[in-house]
């Protein structure tokens, strides 16, 4: 299964607000790989029972020792990636799929509020786990895959409800001083979209969040009626356009009131210490990273500062779009001297 070209699929699908079939094919990549994780551990269960006995000592020696190596194995053979792609994969596409869920009308009355906590801890966990070599076992701390003839049934929570909300809380104000910090706001919005928006996991969750406005994906529309077609594509490529302008103008106005505190940073006198804290930030890279990460990062992000993408933009944006351009050129061709990339 190529994991990457389908959530890529799925990216596309999403970033055309057809949020209910980009969450199937999230949800396709979401199942094998749980699917896998959930194999290693019942392969555990089945040769404890056979071998170790009811010892629940060894039994939790064996899975925390080996589940990371034996996982590893088993996503090279299903997808050809290694345990920190298939993190980096898992992390992407659990993000997607909770989007999907927060901003279609359909899936959020469709999926239990239990079901959507608990997969925003999931996420909250890889995130902040992500820097550890054993973040399987951080996951089913807090989880289990339950698997039925070879394939996912569900995954279970392990916590309670009322534990569920507290873990939540916590995690949201960890997350945000992470590059993370934009699921805090998909969360909220997740709450409104069900009218939860009133209880104390909503105020908590703000409070840490600050200043909060709803997602403008949830003003995109899907316009179907023939009769109307021609003023309803033009009021939407207003609306693209207008999105794409004003996303810029706020990346404008954040590099401005930085440029005031902070001095051009000199790479010729810099130690390597000190590039590779100012790169990686510029390549958007945190915690513990594969080479694969690095490139793929890279792509994600120059692809948005295109010519193409800025075409349409003012003389002013079009120069900033080329500044990030070669900061991010700059950026990985250091990563690609320091890794041997």
């Amino acid at each position: 299964m190529n994991v990457r070209k389908i959530r890529t699929i799925a990216d596309s699908l999403f970033e055309q607000g057809k949020y209910d079939d980009a969450f199937y094919i999230y949800n396709e990549i979401y199942s094998k790989i749980w699917g896998a994780i959930g194999k290693v551990q019942t392969g555990f269960t089945d040769f404890s029972q056979s071998y170790l006995g009811n010892s629940f000592k060894s039994n939790y020696e064996l899975r925390t020792s080996f589940s990371m190596q034996a996982a590893d194995n088993i996503f090279k053979r299903w997808f050809d990636l290694d345990s920190d792609q298939t993190l980096n994969e898992l992390t992407f596409t659990t993000y997607g799929h909770l989007q999907c869920i927060c901003y279609s009308p359909i899936l959020s009355s469709k999926l239990s509020s239990e079901y959507v906590l608990n997969e925003f801890i999931i996420l909250q966990t890889l995130i902040l786990q992500s820097d550890k070599d054993d973040w399987i076992n951080c996951l089913l701390k807090v989880v289990t895959p339950v698997i039925e003839e070879g394939n996912l049934k569900k995954i279970r929570s392990n916590l309670t409800n009322t534990f569920v909300k507290n873990i939540l809380i916590e995690n949201s104000q960890i997350v945000k001083s992470t590059d993370w910090f934009n699921i805090n706001v998909c969360f909220l919005d997740y709450l409104v979209s069900i009218g939860d928006s009133a209880s104390d996991l909503y105020q908590s969750v703000h409070k840490i969040v600050g200043s909060y406005y709803r997602h403008k994906t949830h003003r995109r529309k899907t316009y179907n009626s023939k009769e109307n077609n021609s003023r309803q594509e033009k009021r939407h490529e207003d609306y693209e356009s207008y999105e794409r302008y004003e996303k810029y103008e706020r990346y404008e106005r954040f590099e401005r009131q930085q440029a005031q505190f902070k001095p051009e940073f000199d790479s010729t006198s810099a130690s390597e210490n000190e590039k590779s804290i100012y790169f990686g930030k510029i390549l958007d890279l945190n915690g513990k990273v594969s080479r694969a990460q690095i490139r793929k990062k890279y792509l994600e992000l120059i692809a948005k500062y295109h010519p193409d993408k800025v075409s349409e933009l003012g003389e002013e944006l079009k120069l900033l779009a080329e500044t990030k351009t070669k900061q991010l050129n700059a950026a990985y061709e250091w990563m690609k001297h320091k890794y041997n990339l």
